[in-house]
């Protein structure tokens, strides 16, 4: 550009895009489009901003392909004349072309061995749904993960021929595979390790030496060793080619995170209202992944000093030693108490979705009735003992699965009258996605106490219901029957049940209505029957890098005087 000539202003424009109702397609044309992704940085021309849509129609054609729409065609129409500057992209899909067949042949057309007789939806392609180019391409992938798992790890796609059948309005294709000698695991390399011992990641090799290859143990152990939470970096890969003897050499390669942790934080929650809290954690203590963390917790409600060891590997693989310490003094609506808690226990995990565990727990509390005013102290001896199942796969947004624990806690007063009870509580919530854009999501929880009455029974050892993770029409443990100062009773039971279907409108954003019912009792058996609460609400889910942040309006529609008429929650994760 010359000096002393003024730069010449760009052409801000607006795109629209018509002629389509299909989300999948329109979002794809959005993240391919220049004239979209671009339109932040206008061209400075009518010229440059016609270019740019004509440069886009040749990559928009391929997405009409990708989603299976192989007769479609894409126009735009430009007016400049207008301000901002409009470009309409019109789109004519045509119609949806079906997948006929799939083949999966070696270089001479024989069957590809193993898989040619495997139904194509193992690959991600249905037949008779839609021939979208993409699920194609993707298929390439996912042919050579199966042969991985079946003790081939060089297998290859070598060739794919794509036929279009534009009479039939369909799609056939031929796959060419390459599939590689059967081998066997060989030695296992580690690199990576300054701090931690190689025998803990050596325990969490799914493998042994001389078994068939198996692409689903290679998995396995690098999910164990990312959970583990003691590593930035995972990565396990195989030799180019197998030994004389028929095995691959594998590699684990690692990065390790810096052991240590601090942090803190303020909240609100409408249970311990406004509070801050601070934590320090050491991930591998003696060198062997041993995890120590410790937490304290300020809030007008309640104050904690909380200390959590965790020991893997204890006399024996996927078994762990637990300890719990705490000091908290609590004040919820329903009592006041001030409680140490120490409990050492043994957790064992089983085919990498149980989980079982048992304990001592010994604590010591002074508790205040805030229904009765009665002030007791004591000292109690428990044994926990749970079981856990859990086939969620990511915890903070599920996206199907479920998960589901039974706790049992028989327990004895070692001062005062001695009494001793059991409390045996069950959960499980469920998740299954309705469509691309719906997730249906329901929670069960049932509770129940024997061998006490509940007068008998300390404030702070009784069921309640009610506020986050139970029903969110009512406020903390105000679900259930009330005194005459409208503070909660608790039961020696409980049934809660709800739930919540996610309706994704934007890739971050969804709505969330719910509706809850439940209830506590004074008998030893829950008995619906004889009454529920209920409740419902809307909910607003924001997606983050850490998981979803969800925000919770919840109104009771069995309101007793003692009800505000709405309950407000935020949340890191599922609700419940």
């Amino acid at each position: 550009m010359f000096a002393g000539l003024p730069a010449q202003a760009a052409v801000p424009y607006k795109t629209d895009i018509v002629g389509t109702e299909d989300k999948t397609l329109v979002s794809e044309i959005k993240a391919v489009a220049r004239l979209v992704t671009l339109q932040d940085k206008p061209p400075e021309t009518d010229d440059g901003l016609r270019r740019r849509a004509e440069e886009d129609m040749p990559r928009l054609k391929e997405v009409l392909h990708s989603q299976g729409y192989w007769q479609g065609a894409v126009n735009f129409d430009l007016d400049t004349a207008a301000a901002p500057a409009r470009v309409i992209l019109r789109i004519d899909t045509g119609p949806l072309y079906q997948l006929r067949t799939v083949s999966l042949v070696t270089a001479d057309g024989s069957p590809a061995p193993d898989i040619a007789s495997l139904d194509p939806a193992v690959f991600g392609l249905k037949l008779g749904g839609d021939a979208k180019s993409a699920l194609v391409l993707d298929a390439e992938k996912k042919i050579a993960d199966e042969y991985a798992r079946r003790g081939r790890p060089f297998a290859k796609v070598s060739g794919r021929k794509v036929v279009v059948d534009v009479a039939t309005k369909s799609m056939s294709v031929i796959y060419t595979v390459d599939a590689g000698p059967v081998v066997q695991f060989g030695p296992v390399a580690i690199d990576g390790l300054t701090r931690l011992g190689s025998d803990y990641v050596e325990r969490r090799i799914a493998w042994q030496q001389g078994q068939k290859y198996d692409r689903n143990q290679v998995d396995q152990t690098r999910k164990l060793l990312i959970d583990s939470g003691l590593f930035s970096s995972v990565r396990i890969t195989h030799a180019n080619s197998p030994d004389q003897e028929g095995q691959v050499p594998m590699r684990i390669s690692l990065v390790e995170r810096p052991p240590r942790s601090l942090g803190g934080g303020v909240a609100y929650s409408t249970s311990v209202g406004f509070g801050a809290m601070a934590f320090w954690e050491d991930r591998n203590l003696f060198g062997g992944a041993e995890k120590l963390h410790l937490d304290v917790v300020t809030a007008q409600e309640e104050r904690d000093i909380h200390a959590n060891f965790r020991k893997p590997d204890f006399w024996g693989k996927d078994q762990d030693l637990t300890t719990l310490a705490e000091i908290v003094d609590e004040n919820p609506i329903a009592y006041l108490a001030h409680r140490a808690l120490v409990y050492p226990g043994l957790e064992r995990r089983f085919g990498g979705i149980y989980t079982v565990g048992a304990g001592v727990q010994l604590q010591e509390t002074r508790v205040s009735d805030a229904a009765s005013g009665i002030t007791q102290t004591y000292t109690l001896a428990g044994l926990p003992l749970f079981i856990r199942r859990d086939t969620r796969g990511n915890v903070l947004d599920p996206q199907g699965g479920s998960r589901e624990s039974l706790t049992l806690m028989p327990s004895t007063m070692l001062t005062g009258n001695g009494l001793s009870f059991l409390v045996a509580r069950f959960n499980g919530e469920v998740y299954r996605r309705l469509a691309e854009d719906y997730l249906l999501g329901g929670f069960l929880g049932v509770g129940t106490i024997f061998g006490a009455t509940r007068d008998q029974l300390p404030a702070d050892q009784r069921l309640y219901a009610g506020g986050g993770g139970s029903l969110r029409g009512y406020a903390y443990q105000m679900a259930g029957p009330l005194a005459p100062n409208n503070r909660p009773l608790g039961g020696r039971s409980l049934v809660q049940i709800g739930t919540e279907l996610t309706i994704k409108l934007t890739d971050k954003i969804g709505l969330v209505p719910f509706v809850e019912a439940g209830n506590v009792y004074d008998s030893s058996m829950p008995n619906p029957t004889r009454g529920l609460l209920y409740d419902t609400g809307l909910g607003l889910k924001y997606d983050t890098p850490v998981g979803p942040v969800q925000l919770d309006v919840a109104t009771p529609l069995v309101r007793r005087r003692a009800d505000g008429p709405v309950q407000v929650y935020i949340s890191i994760g599922q609700a419940f």
